[in-house]
């Protein structure tokens, strides 16, 4: 995976905030799995980098919880941590509640969202839930720029990798998963247009509530029937 994406690369740019960003992407895509081992002195190779920009990478990483050390293994990608799920949900959904309240107070020009929602929809009738995903990331970071809080969105992002990981995980293994989240992004919208404040917020709570709806069991590969996690209002 990452040698695929070392194609990618801006030489341009400072090098250690790239290859953190595509490995982060590929942990959180599932191109690399947890116990995947993640080799320092290869990656310097796949990039074309000295090892400095890379243990750059490999920090970020430890503290994002992505990869971890072990005795007599070396890096890995870790599993998905429970506490950090969470703490994505609460700091995301505060974040995006205030998001919504000045879409709704302001008369804001929500067009803008017609090309993500359109890209959204193509994902949807593909099945695809990867490029779904990227969408919506699209929409959700459009939302924060246009109720100008773009900072929102990059402080939501800073720690909802785990979430991420988990919103992967539903999507790809529990069916209709994306179509659901499409239509609470309608709905959304709508809410907006029509300056609802406390149904926006309402609608935005389910939303990101129900997007991690996952037990331990789904996230380590597990059969039995999945556990809600639940998420206090």
């Amino acid at each position: 995976m990452a040698q695929g994406l070392a194609k990618g690369i801006d030489r341009s740019r400072p090098m250690g905030v790239q290859i953190y960003d595509m490995i982060r992407l590929g942990i959180i895509q599932e191109d690399l799995e947890p116990g995947a081992a993640i080799n320092e002195t290869d990656l310097a190779s796949w990039f074309d980098v000295s090892r400095t920009p890379v243990r750059e990478a490999y920090q970020r990483l430890i503290e994002d919880g992505l990869i971890e050390t072990r005795s007599k293994v070396g890096t890995v990608v870790s599993k998905i941590d429970e506490a950090r799920v969470r703490e994505g949900i609460i700091v995301r959904r505060a974040l995006e509640r205030e998001v919504v309240r000045l879409l709704c107070d302001g008369a804001v020009d929500l067009r803008p969202l017609d090309s993500i929602v359109a890209l959204q929809r193509v994902a949807l009738e593909h099945g695809d839930h990867i490029a779904f995903f990227r969408a919506d990331e699209d929409f959700h970071a459009e939302m924060a720029n246009l109720a100008e809080l773009p900072s929102a969105w990059r402080l939501a992002h800073s720690v909802k990798a785990h979430t991420d990981r988990a919103r992967i995980l539903l999507t790809g293994h529990v069916p209709n998963r994306i179509n659901a989240a499409f239509q609470e992004h309608l709905l959304i919208i709508d809410a907006i247009k029509s300056r609802d404040v406390e149904l926006a917020q309402a609608l935005i709570n389910t939303h990101i509530n129900s997007a991690f709806e996952k037990s331990a069991d789904l996230a380590s590969g597990a059969t039995r029937a999945p556990q809600k996690l639940e998420i206090k209002q």
